[in-house]
């Protein structure tokens, strides 16, 4: 029986915590990492794609070399990616294109954007198979095959639309000039949340992300603010964070990290406090984030770094000294178990040797079966998201 008692697991990663390394991983990357914007970036199996100045760039070995691949491409200051499927779609400041062969080749994918305003689209996001591109007029929708586009504006401003993020059956998207809004119809109607944010002509909001009841908003220049209703109502949340500018979160579990131009900083409740996590990150202007495999992603002004996660976010529930959570048999066959003394809930992801998620799954209760039948033998890492607490354990598959 393999055993994990988290109070050791606690100690050790954050002692890890102190000792946060990032790497530079540029290789490939335009003038060897100097002056290259990473805006955004998305993944598609073992692939990672990154949005620079200069076009989209490709690592299949987790940064340690990237390519360049724009065939098709007419405008290469790429704005974001996005991915559904085996279908790669950036966003550029001459529309969108499409790929469905991993960037070997690309096609314009602009027909019906309102290009009244310009040209430039910020942000892409996929809830299930609808396809959202916030533009220079506002949000246009897209549906599979993924051949046009119409819009999806009503009760929105005429401006710039920055960032997405699905919450259940919603969709809140960060919008100049009115800060958060929410629709549950797809883009067929829009409705104002922004009670207890700054006024929208005082802030500019391009980062959204959640946690289980929690959305978050980060705002360029008053930090990040998080709602537990939906967005009726905000609180900021910024202890610790030393620099408000706040370009990108991401998540890892109950794990929230803030991208802003003083670096990285970790909250693991819910914002409460934040901690500053940039040993070896020498570009501190950080514009986008992406949890991969197991490793965070950091797109700075000077190319791409990347930091092992478990490097960098702690073990949280010290005050239950007590907590074990088992994972038996280990080395196991098809059937896995999970237990602990004081399970309620957690979220369970299983990422192969190369780093690539493979299975995830919820449990409750004391005692959880897991199928891994479909995993092939080797290698793997297994990692357990609580609330408020993180384990992870290496996992041996006969």
């Amino acid at each position: 029986m393999k055993k994990i008692t988290i109070l050791l697991i606690a100690l050790l990663t954050l002692i890890n915590v102190i000792n946060a390394q990032w790497t530079a991983v540029n290789t490939g990357l335009p003038n060897s990492g100097t002056n290259t914007d990473v805006e955004s970036f998305a993944a598609i199996s073992t692939n990672l794609f990154a949005a620079t100045s200069t076009g989209v760039y490709l690592t299949n070995n987790s940064g340690v070399s990237w390519a360049g691949v724009n065939s098709g491409i007419t405008n290469t200051d790429i704005e974001a990616l996005e991915a559904i499927g085996t279908n790669l779609f950036a966003a550029t400041g001459n529309g969108i294109f499409k790929s469905a062969d991993n960037g070997t080749s690309w096609t314009a994918f602009s027909t019906g954007l309102n290009t009244s305003m310009g040209t430039s689209v910020y942000a892409l996001y996929a809830m299930g198979n609808n396809l959202f591109a916030g533009t220079e007029a506002g949000i246009s929708l897209s549906v599979s095959p993924y051949t046009s586009w119409t819009a999806a504006n009503t009760g929105l401003p005429t401006s710039d639309v920055y960032a997405f993020v699905q919450k259940g059956q919603d969709l809140y998207a960060a919008v100049t000039l009115s800060g958060i809004d929410k629709t549950s119809n797809n883009g067929t109607s829009w409705t104002n949340v922004n009670t207890g944010l700054p006024s929208p002509y005082n802030s500019d909001f391009e980062s959204l992300a959640v946690i289980n009841q929690n959305i978050f908003a980060g705002d360029l220049g008053t930090g990040v603010y998080t709602s537990s209703n939906n967005g009726t109502n905000w609180t900021a949340v910024n202890t610790g964070l030393s620099n408000l500018h706040v370009h990108a979160l991401a998540v890892s579990g109950t794990n929230l990290f803030a991208g802003t131009d003083g670096g990285v900083f970790v909250t693991a409740n819910y914002g409460a406090s934040w901690t500053a996590v940039n040993t070896g990150l020498t570009c501190l202007n950080v514009q986008s984030l992406k949890v991969f495999g197991t490793n965070l992603y950091a797109g700075t002004r000077d190319g791409v770094f990347k930091a092992a996660l478990n490097a960098i976010i702690g073990i949280n529930d010290l005050q239950n000294k007590n907590m074990q959570v088992n994972i038996f048999p280990n080395p196991c066959n098809d059937v896995l178990q999970i237990s602990g003394n004081e399970f309620k809930w957690a979220q369970v992801e299983i990422y192969n040797a190369m780093g690539v998620w493979v299975l995830k799954t919820e449990i409750t209760g004391s005692t959880n079966v897991i199928d891994i039948s479909n995993l092939s033998q080797g290698i793997y890492v297994i990692k357990l998201n609580g609330v408020n607490w993180t384990a992870q354990e290496k996992l041996i598959k006969e």
